[in-house]
């Protein structure tokens, strides 16, 4: 039994001739007749009785696994319907780990697209730690990590995906405001936000104070670089950071400042390397650069010159 002999019965069902049924399935009438006999072969009892001419009368047992027939087809619809929606990105699921920095202003740009384009698709974006993240996707859990690099991971398939250039953030109306280009010695005795100790960013940072025998005032140390961007917003110092992570907040009056020596962040896009990759992330991964492209000509995270797409 297959499933063209079940269409040639209910299309006979449904039209009562061999004739019509042929015409509707764009058979002929004995290729339609062949599929009934096989399928009563099949199945082991007779599904019409012949009278003349090319009606068919249904038997009993017909009625029966007709209505059986109609409730599978409604099943392989469903199916087909199921396999279109998949294929044309009509549903599906995206699952997304972030270190906050990209999580903040890129990823919603991203997803806002990707759901305008694709409403079937749900989202589900979950932040945390550059290491936690690197975990879970080597747990094979998300379909798409950003995170900052790290030594190779087992079950990890890691490409750089963005570098920006740091930037220094004032508060509204800074002393320094005016200033084209921010150095350390501009900073001395200046109120500073710092991430915490232990963060490789954290550093590279005091490396270059250290370097340029610039003492700062660490006012106040935070986790993350959205954090400190609020802190600045309410006066409590300056910082450098990202400026993807900055970058919405300068519409709320935060001022950034290109600062020299330059300090880049590298970002990773980590995908699991022990299942295969969805159409529905895959298109996340596409549209992911699409618009860091775009954000880099806008000057978004940081000066052309020095930020730039990862090749």
């Amino acid at each position: 039994m297959n499933l063209r002999q079940l269409e040639a019965f209910s299309a006979v069902m449904k039209s009562g001739s061999i004739t019509h049924a042929a015409q509707a399935m764009h058979l002929s009438q004995p290729a339609v007749s062949k599929l009934i006999a096989d399928l009563e072969h099949a199945i082991g009892f007779r599904l019409f009785v012949r009278s003349k001419g090319s009606h068919l009368t249904p038997t009993p047992e017909a009625g029966y696994f007709f209505h059986e027939v109609e409730r599978s087809f409604i099943g392989v619809n469903a199916l087909k319907r199921l396999a279109r929606d998949i294929s044309n990105l009509g549903t599906g699921q995206v699952q997304i780990a972030s270190l906050p920095a990209l999580a903040y202003s890129f990823l919603p740009r991203v997803i806002r697209e990707y759901r305008a384009q694709h409403p079937g698709v749900s989202i589900k974006l979950y932040t945390h730690s550059s290491a936690t993240v690197r975990t879970w996707v080597a747990n094979q859990q998300f379909d798409v990590g950003l995170a900052t690099r790290a030594h190779e991971i087992a079950g990890v398939s890691s490409t750089s995906f963005l570098r920006s250039t740091g930037a220094c953030v004032l508060p509204p109306g800074h002393r320094l405001a005016e200033k084209a280009v921010i150095e350390p010695a501009d900073l001395a005795g200046e109120p500073f936000i710092s991430l915490m100790l232990g963060e490789p960013t954290r550093q590279r940072i005091d490396r270059i104070f250290e370097d340029a025998g610039v003492e700062r005032e660490l006012a106040v140390e935070t986790q993350y670089a959205m954090t400190i961007c609020s802190l600045v917003m309410q006066g409590l110092g300056c910082s450098i950071v990202n400026p993807a992570t900055a970058v919405d907040f300068v519409g709320q009056g935060l001022i950034l400042k290109p600062f020299r020596p330059r300090i880049e962040f590298e970002y990773m896009l980590h995908t699991p390397l022990l299942r295969p990759m969805s159409q529905a992330a895959a298109r996340f991964v596409e549209l992911m650069t699409e618009i860091r492209d775009q954000m880099i000509a806008e000057g978004a995270f940081g000066e052309p010159s020095a930020a730039g797409r990862s090749e």
